[in-house]
């Protein structure tokens, strides 16, 4: 009984010295100050980006079915922790120029999404000269090329007048275009000298309108890193079949349209472009 007696005495010893120093510390001890994070931690910037064009917006070759390059670019933007990205695409399969004009004059869904955009995206130009190739397929010479890619032009410059009308701080970023076939056909000079010319003169149009920026993809997507050496019909039927030689960036079921590589590509190009030109689209 005095054992327990003593022990309950001692316990209560220790708990009223733990209580004495307790309140000691709380009375006398240094006082714990709030920590200054100014300088540590970034303000996140909302960030609107709106993708407008033909399949390469909308995504054609994208196994995840979630729009090409416009998702890519998002992860790309709030990877870096600095800002918070809401998009909208705005991309039909098909579409030339003439059309992406025809839905900016009349669906006001996307004519209220251009006007509050931080940042807008474009591809257009390849179907336009899809046409042309295919309408003189056979007989296809510089004059009908020209021709095209004027008439192309002035429609570029309508679509680029019209979006800057609707907003005229936003950069526009706008895709050239390239040649798909270039791995099966090397030596048909036609396709790749129509691209080189197609994509000067957009740079050359561009070059017209305010903080409006060429995006080179056919430097990445052309070639797609691959060094043909075959021009005959024998080779495009290995390549549809899976051969080694096929662009490695191209959709293999169509051999058009990127595949989620190319769109990769496509990505870090206007990833580029827009860290160049950051002045345009970042708020202080």
């Amino acid at each position: 009984m005095i054992k327990v007696k003593q022990t309950i005495r001692a316990l209560l010893v220790v708990i009223a010295v733990a209580v004495v120093t307790f309140a000691g510390w709380q009375w006398f001890g240094p006082k714990v100050a709030a920590t200054n994070l100014q300088g540590v931690t970034t303000k996140v910037q909302p960030l609107k980006l709106v993708g407008i064009g033909d399949s390469l917006t909308h995504g054609v070759g994208d196994a995840t079915s979630s729009g090409g390059y416009v998702p890519l670019i998002k992860a790309d933007l709030e990877a870096s922790g600095q800002y918070d990205v809401s998009t909208a695409n705005f991309g039909v399969t098909g579409n030339t120029a003439k059309q992406v004009q025809r839905r900016l004059d009349t669906q006001s869904k996307l004519q209220q999404a251009v006007k509050q955009a931080d940042v807008i995206t474009l591809t257009v130009g390849g179907n336009d000269l899809m046409a042309v190739l295919q309408k003189h397929f056979f007989d296809i010479s510089a004059g009908d090329v020209d021709r095209g890619n004027a008439q192309f032009q002035k429609r570029l410059n309508k679509l680029l007048t019209t979006m800057r009308q609707a907003n005229p701080d936003a950069p526009i970023y706008v895709f050239g275009i390239y040649n798909p076939f270039y791995v099966y056909f090397p030596k048909l000079t036609a396709m790749t000298t129509s691209v080189r010319a197609w994509n000067q003169a957009t740079q050359k149009t561009l070059a017209k309108h305010s903080q409006a920026y060429y995006v080179d993809i056919d430097a990445v997507l052309t070639k797609g890193g691959t060094t043909a050496s075959k021009a005959t019909k024998a080779s495009l039927k290995q390549a549809l079949a899976g051969d080694e030689e096929a662009n490695p960036l191209i959709f293999s079921e169509d051999h058009f349209h990127p595949n989620n590589a190319g769109y990769a590509q496509m990505t870090k190009q206007l990833w580029t472009k827009m860290q160049q030109t950051r002045s345009t689209w970042e708020h202080e």
